[in-house]
């Protein structure tokens, strides 16, 4: 162990941590207790890392960092990210302080690498300080929300390329059997034949619109504070470094859509569009929900249910009943669209919260939506590759599906008009072989 001290006083810190006494009074104060870390979202740790870099750079070109320095926290940043050192962010993912304990965790690691490749030793701070070097010119106010910005934007594409293979399933599918009829319902009852190009092809649209919708929301996070320090006030860092920081960190992250917000305070203020994203997921995840309970509902049997789909056999369904499947890739991704819906309301009671002049409930939103986008490419993906690649039709049974009563009354209508059919519908009085025989008396089979 070594000692450091800070405006609590002295804590004990293990001997070989890149992180600092910050970061262990926040992992007494928010015990994990099998939770997960903030290093247990790479995303976010690139992030932060990334912005120290970028602010190292900027620091160091007008000024205020002699190039030692700030060529040691740019090596430090490089050095942590290739040796991919996240267990040194153990801070609990929802810690409290507005992110302040995860800026100070960066902050500390960089500070002590780049102290040690300097010559010195870790917890010494003669070289590197964490506050007056590595957090110059920011706050946690301004670099934590740019994190959370910038974590969702590298989290994004798995989840983007995993809609983009699920869409082209969906059309696929409809290609494939665009020629069996399919009896569409309404209100659970028989409505009119379709086709399953119809019918995956409403899916497909709906996927793609999500898709579209997804990419605009994600994209505004290209918005960041970064700069404003504290609550959105710009005047606390140099002109110098306001106008270069951004250009700087869109050439360290290879991403030109980087850019400041109209107003800095506005950001200091609202989440909205951290959250709009995760209303984007909410609704995906209904969407999705809807279709993985359709599959079940049409692929019910073998005998006493519709039968219409035919779903791979990926498990056994039951520990008693011989010979029994269950639907349980539509149902994985039923329950994983349960727990998307449930992350969004906490974003929503996030953004409700947002009070005053800060929005210190980033921690809450940010997680859920980097969580809600794992669970989604995961479910999406069993959905896509584990049964609807290989979802099958039993065209016999929506054959005498699509002839039906109701489809036939229909066709009837078109040609003969409403109020005729409609006066042999009334004649039968409800009773169905009554009806189909004054059917064919009437308008012939």
């Amino acid at each position: 162990m070594r000692s450091e001290s800070d405006l609590l006083g002295t804590i004990e810190v293990p001997g070989d941590a890149l992180f600092g006494s910050q970061t262990q009074r926040a992992i007494e104060n928010f015990p994990l207790l099998g939770q997960r870390s903030i290093g247990n979202y790479p995303t976010l740790i690139q992030a932060l890392l990334t912005i120290k870099k970028a602010a190292a750079i900027v620091n160091g070109e007008i000024g205020c960092l002699e190039a030692p320095i700030a060529g040691a926290i740019q090596a430090a940043a490089d050095r942590v990210l290739a040796e991919k050192r996240f267990d040194q962010f153990p801070v609990h993912f929802l810690h409290g302080g507005g992110g302040t304990s995860a800026n100070m965790n960066a902050n500390e690691v960089l500070a002590n690498q780049a102290e040690v490749l300097l010559g010195g030793r870790c917890g010494e701070y003669r070289r590197v300080h964490p506050n007056e070097h590595v957090n110059m010119n920011q706050s946690t106010n301004d670099v934590y929300p740019t994190a959370c910005h910038m974590a969702i934007l590298r989290a994004y594409p798995p989840l983007r390329s995993v809609l983009e293979v699920l869409r082209d399933v969906l059309l696929a599918k409809g290609r494939e059997f665009q020629h069996t009829q399919h009896l569409a319902r309404t209100c659970y009852q028989d409505a009119v034949d379709i086709t399953f190009a119809d019918f995956f092809g409403g899916y497909a649209a709906f996927v793609n619109r999500s898709l579209s919708r997804l990419n605009l929301a994600v994209a505004a996070l290209h918005s960041v504070n970064l700069g404003g320090t504290i609550v959105g006030r710009a005047g606390d860092v140099p002109a110098e470094y306001n106008r270069r920081i951004i250009p700087l960190l869109r050439r360290v992250t290879g991403d030109e859509g980087f850019h400041q917000p109209e107003s800095l305070f506005d950001a200091a203020q609202n989440a909205d569009e951290m959250v709009n994203v995760s209303s984007q997921l909410d609704l995906l995840a209904r969407g999705l929900l809807k279709i993985a309970q359709d599959l079940r509902v049409l692929s019910s049997g073998p005998e006493a249910g519709l039968g219409e789909l035919l779903v791979p056999a990926v498990q056994p369904g039951s520990s008693i009943m011989p010979g029994k499947v269950n639907p349980v890739i539509p149902e994985f991704m039923i329950q994983v669209a349960f727990k998307v819906m449930g992350n969004h309301s906490t974003c929503s009671l996030g953004l409700n919260h947002g009070e005053l002049d800060l929005n210190v409930w980033e921690s809450s939103m940010v997680f859920s939506i980097l969580d809600s986008m794992e669970l989604l490419g995961s479910g999406i993906d069993a959905l896509t590759r584990r049964c609807l690649a290989g979802i099958r039709v039993d065209g016999r049974i929506n054959a005498g599906h699509a002839d039906s009563i109701i489809p036939r009354l229909t066709r009837l209508m078109h040609r003969f008009g409403y109020q005729r059919v409609n006066d042999v519908c009334k004649k039968a009085g409800g009773d169905l072989p009554v009806l189909k025989k004054l059917l064919d008396q009437t308008f012939g089979k």
